[in-house]
């Protein structure tokens, strides 16, 4: 009986081995192997997935807490939009990749659906912080020449373009918009037609291009940032910009790191499905279970990162209300549209945020509407300074 037990497990064997070769050859993508055993609780009458799916879930639901009163500071103290709808979109990362962690966790046959969103998130992210130092290094009196060569103010924003190095750096940068959108609807293409196949490096599936495709432009857009603030360093190191770096961007290099591991142990067979884990728990599951338990302590270090202190101590009157400025930092187009206009696109933005930041300061002085937009002007060094300076 043990000899015919063996002889048929050694033929299904050969039937799966020559599955997975006639797959190759033929171009079809192998059947995932989701045979485990019977799944038993790990801790009192809870499994894996559940105890997964309650800690994530507290996790999220903590960061969003902690991430909710940043933003709600600076929501309240909006005193300077241009530079705090930068950082809400930045704080936003940390509720956005635990919403998306615990999703995949609970749903997880969907998590390989789902788990692209977070680059996409990421992307935002980038995106803002660059459109963010830019505004750390335009507020200083020679930060307009800085970017824009010398002599660029005296010629003024609507006169001037942007230098080749910097449209390098800004299409470097948000490229990984629309590459991130891009690849998620990729990714879910290719799943739908069975052509995705993450456990083959085939180069006749997706996996493979999609997984390459999205080193380089994640790795061009990370670059393209790190070679602005050492363009600029001395203006932004008083930003802490490094501390602002670490927090948000140790976020995409955690993932990938931990993803590539765990993907490494699940293809050599160090994890394996077992009596307390499923193959979705392994492959889809844990990756998000240990990025959500990390959120937390990136929602803390949020608060030193991005206070909102210094906005609230600014003397300045916010010029819309709190509701109207997380809408503001909601609406994304002004990012979509610097994608297509260019960096000249801030500095004209800016120029008419400011003009209507003025009007509104006329109106609550309630005295001489002129002479508030001409000590605006003042403070910022000229009229065109006032056009690219908060």
């Amino acid at each position: 009986m043990e000899a015919f037990e063996i002889h048929l497990v050694s033929r299904k064997n050969h039937i799966n081995t020559s599955s997975i070769i006639d797959s190759a050859t033929s171009h079809v993508c192998p059947a995932e192997n989701l045979d485990s055993p019977a799944i038993v609780p790990i801790i009192g009458k809870y499994t894996f997935h559940e105890v997964a799916t309650i800690v994530s879930g507290a996790c999220a639901l903590f960061s969003m807490i902690i991430c909710g009163f940043i933003i709600a500071g600076h929501a309240t103290n909006y005193s300077f939009p241009v530079q705090q709808r930068q950082i809400i979109r930045i704080v936003l990362l940390i509720p956005w990749v635990a919403l998306f962690c615990f999703l995949v966790v609970l749903e997880e046959k969907a998590g390989v659906y789902l788990v692209e969103s977070l680059d996409f998130g990421c992307a935002i992210a980038l995106s803002a912080f660059l459109l963010l130092m830019c505004d750390y290094i335009l507020s200083h009196p020679d930060g307009f020449d800085d970017l824009f060569s010398a002599g660029a103010r005296s010629r003024g924003a609507l006169q001037t373009k942007g230098p080749a190095w910097l449209k390098r750096i800004w299409y470097g940068v948000l490229q990984f918009i629309p590459a991130s959108i891009i690849i998620w609807i990729g990714t879910i293409v290719a799943l739908a037609v069975g052509q995705y196949c993450r456990q083959s490096n085939s180069i006749h599936f997706a996996h493979l291009w999609i997984t390459i495709f999205k080193f380089i432009v994640t790795t061009i857009s990370i670059l393209c940032c790190l070679r602005f603030y050492s363009r600029n360093k001395p203006k932004l190191l008083q930003h802490k910009i490094l501390l602002k770096l670490f927090t948000f961007k140790s976020i995409i290099g955690l993932n990938v790191a931990q993803t590539f591991l765990i993907n490494i142990l699940a293809g050599h067979g160090t994890l394996s499905p077992n009596k307390y884990m499923t193959y979705h728990d392994i492959n889809d599951g844990l990756a998000s279970l240990i990025l959500a338990c990390e959120m937390p302590l990136f929602a803390l270090l949020m608060i030193f990162a991005f206070p909102s202190k210094l906005y609230k101590n600014s003397n300045k009157a916010a010029p819309v209300g709190p509701v109207k400025a997380l809408v503001q930092a909601l609406d994304i187009r002004d990012l979509l549209g610097a994608i297509v206009r260019g960096p000249m696109r801030l500095v004209r933005e800016q120029e008419r945020e400011i003009k209507r930041e003025g009007s509104v300061k006329m109106e609550l002085q309630g005295g001489n509407g002129w002479s508030g937009f001409a000590e605006e002007t003042e403070y910022n060094g000229n009229s065109e300074r006032a056009g690219v300076a908060v």
